[in-house]
C-alpha cells in the first residue's frame, strides 16, 4: 500500500510540473529593432534563454528568427528599419565630415529608425489604446531612441535596459551616474588615452558637447514621435530614461576601460558564442587544414562592407596579401575581387566565423574591432590586427592594444608599409599570441555563469515587480551643477577668493602703514642731506681760486 501511495506521488509531482513552470512564467515584451545582426545575435540568444526559462515573449525585431520550434514566443518584424542601413554603410566611409556632424548624423538616424518602427502595422496594434495586452516588464535595447520607453508607461511595468555595446554618456547623465568626460571609456567620441593636458580637454570638450547635443536636439525629435503616437499619455521622455529598473551591459569589464558604474548596471559578455564551434564547410576545412603554415582571417562583421572602401584602399591590402607567406580566409562581400587574383586567399561572403577562429592553424584575426567578433577572438585566444572604422570600435583597439593583444592602425592613416609590418609583427612577436591566451583564461575564469546572471536579474525584477528605486542615484533629478558638486565647489572657491582678497588687502594696509612711518622720515633725512651736499658743491666752485 506504501508502495502505491509513493508511485502515485510521483506521478502527481510528475504532472504538476510543467504546470508550476507554466503559472511562474512571465509574459514579456522585447524590443530591439537595430538594423545589424551583430546587435540582433546577442538579443536573440538572451530573448530564447528567456523563453527556454517558461516565460512568453513578444518580440518587436528587425530580424525574426522564425523558429517553428519555439513556443509562446511571437515576433513582430519592423521590416522598414532595414532599408536605412545602405545609407548608413555609405555614412561610415565618409572621411569628410566633423565629429559633430557624425554625431548628428547618427541621432537623426536612430530618429529615423524609431519613426519608421513606429508606423509599422504590428507596432501600430501593440501601442493603441485598446490594446488590451498585458505584461510584466519590457525589455528594451538600449541603443533604440528614447521614445519606445513611453512603452513601459502604456503596459505601467518595470523598463529592463540592454546594451549590446557600452552606454552612452547622455544616458549615463540623465540617470545621475558620474561623467568622467576626459576619460577614454567615452566610446561614442572617438576619445583617445589622455597622453596630454590638450587631449584632455579634447576629450572633456567632446563628451559634453555631445551630452548637450543629445539633450537639446535628438530628445526633442523622440518627444515629438513620443507626442504622436502616445498623444495625451506621453510621458516625458528624459524622466521615461530616467526610470530604468536595470541597465545591462554587454561588455567584459576585462577587455573595457575600467570605470564607476551603478549597482543596478550589470555587466554580461559572450552571449552569443558557441559551445561548441560550428561545422566549417569542406571546401574551406580542407582549406584551414593544408594551412600548414598558418592561415590570417580577415572580416569587417557584418556592419562595414569592403564594397564602400576606396579601390586605392583595397589595392594595400591585395598587395600585402599576395605577398604573405600565408593562406588568407577574407570575407568580402562583393563579386569585384575573385580568389583567382590571390592564390593564397579563400574568399567568400559569408564564414561561420567562430568555425574559424577555432581552427588550430589561425595566426591572426584582422577586423574593424566589433564588440561580437572581440569577444570570439579573445574566447578562441587569436591575436588581433585592428583599424576601426566608427564608434566603439576606436576606444576598443585602444584598450585592447595596451593589453598587448592587438595592434592598433588607423584607416586613414593606412598604408601597405605599415599593414604589412603590423602583420608581421604579430606573427613574429610571440607575447601578442602570449598575452591573449593569458587575457582568453581571465575572461573566462568567472564566478557565475553570464547568462544565468542575466536571466536572474530580470526575473529578479519582474518578481518584484521593483522598479528598483534603491539601486538608483540618490537625487537624481538634482540639477547637473548639484550632481557633479559644482555648487560646493563654487562655493568653497568663492570663499577661499574672498578670503585670499580680504589676506591681501590687509597685508597692503600694513605695508602701507610701515611705510608711511618708517620709510617716510629716512625719505626726508635723505633729501636733505642731498640738498645740504648740492649747495656745498655749489659754494666750492663760486669760490676763487688761489693762483
Amino acid at each position: 500500500m506504501q508502495m502505491i501511495i509513493h508511485a502515485i506521488c510521483i506521478v502527481l509531482y510528475l504532472w504538476l510540473l510543467p504546470t508550476n513552470n507554466i503559472a511562474d512564467g512571465k509574459r514579456i515584451l522585447a524590443i530591439s529593432i537595430s538594423p545589424w545582426y551583430s546587435h540582433q545575435a546577442v538579443f536573440r540568444t538572451l530573448f530564447t534563454a528567456l523563453n527556454k526559462r517558461g516565460h512568453e515573449l513578444v518580440v518587436v525585431t528587425s530580424r525574426p528568427m522564425r523558429d517553428p520550434t519555439l513556443k509562446n514566443y511571437t515576433e513582430i518584424q519592423v521590416s522598414a528599419v532595414i532599408e536605412v542601413l545602405p545609407e548608413f554603410n555609405e555614412f561610415i566611409q565618409s572621411k569628410s565630415l566633423s565629429l559633430f556632424e557624425k554625431n548628428m548624423y547618427l541621432m537623426r538616424f536612430l530618429n529615423n529608425i524609431d519613426q519608421r518602427a513606429f508606423k509599422e502595422p504590428g507596432m501600430i496594434k501593440l501601442y493603441r489604446h485598446d490594446n488590451n495586452e498585458k505584461f510584466d516588464t519590457v525589455i528594451i535595447e538600449a541603443l533604440t531612441g528614447p521614445a519606445f520607453y513611453a512603452m513601459a508607461q502604456r503596459f505601467n511595468v518595470p523598463v529592463i535596459e540592454v546594451s549590446s555595446v557600452g552606454m552612452y554618456n547622455c544616458q549615463r547623465y540623465f540617470r545621475g551616474y558620474p561623467i568622467a568626460a576626459s576619460h577614454p571609456s567615452n566610446w561614442e567620441n572617438y576619445v583617445k588615452e589622455a597622453s596630454s593636458m590638450w587631449q584632455k580637454l579634447q576629450n572633456f570638450f567632446h563628451t559634453w558637447m555631445f551630452i548637450y547635443t543629445w539633450a537639446n536636439k535628438f530628445m526633442i525629435m523622440e518627444q515629438e514621435i513620443t507626442n504622436k503616437y502616445f498623444g495625451n499619455d506621453a510621458p516625458n521622455v528624459m524622466d521615461a530614461m530616467k526610470n530604468i529598473s536595470l541597465t545591462m551591459i554587454n561588455d567584459n569589464p576585462i577587455l573595457r576601460y575600467a570605470r564607476p558604474e551603478q549597482p543596478n548596471v550589470i555587466s554580461f559578455s559572450g552571449f552569443h558564442i558557441n559551445k561548441i564551434p560550428p561545422t566549417l564547410p569542406g571546401d574551406l576545412r580542407r582549406f584551414l587544414d593544408n594551412a600548414t603554415e598558418g592561415f590570417i582571417y580577415v572580416s569587417l562583421g557584418t556592419t562595414a562592407s569592403w564594397s564602400n572602401l576606396s579601390k586605392e584602399l583595397l589595392g594595400k591590402f591585395v598587395e600585402v596579401f599576395s605577398k604573405l607567406p600565408y593562406k588568407i580566409v577574407w570575407k568580402y562581400d562583393s563579386d569585384e575581387w575573385s580568389s583567382r587574383k590571390l592564390d593564397n586567399v579563400f574568399i567568400s561572403k559569408w564564414f561561420p566565423q567562430q568555425g574559424v577562429l577555432a581552427h588550430p592553424n589561425i595566426k591572426l584575426f584582422i577586423y574593424q574591432g566589433g564588440l561580437q567578433s572581440t569577444e570570439e577572438a579573445v574566447h578562441y585566444a587569436v591575436p588581433l590586427l585592428g583599424f576601426p572604422i566608427i564608434y566603439d570600435q576606436h576606444s576598443r583597439l585602444q584598450r585592447l592594444a595596451s593589453l598587448g593583444i592587438a595592434i592598433y592602425l588607423k584607416i586613414e592613416e593606412l598604408t601597405a608599409e605599415n599593414l604589412d609590418e603590423g602583420i608581421r609583427r604579430i606573427l613574429s612577436d610571440k607575447s601578442y599570441k602570449e598575452n591573449m591566451i593569458r587575457m582568453s583564461v581571465l575572461a573566462k575564469d568567472q564566478p557565475y555563469d553570464s547568462m544565468e546572471n542575466a536571466i536572474w536579474w530580470i526575473e529578479y525584477v519582474m518578481k518584484h515587480k521593483s522598479r528598483m528605486h534603491y539601486l538608483r542615484v540618490n537625487g537624481i533629478d538634482k540639477p547637473w551643477y548639484q550632481l557633479c558638486d559644482i555648487d560646493i565647489i563654487a562655493l568653497l572657491s568663492t570663499t577661499l577668493f574672498v578670503i585670499a582678497c580680504a589676506a591681501a588687502l590687509i597685508i597692503l594696509q600694513i605695508l602701507h602703514f610701515l611705510f608711511r612711518h618708517f620709510c617716510a622720515p629716512r625719505t626726508s633725512l635723505q633729501k636733505f642731506l642731498s640738498v645740504r651736499s648740492s649747495a656745498k658743491r655749489d659754494a666750492l666752485k663760486s669760490k676763487p681760486s688761489r693762483k
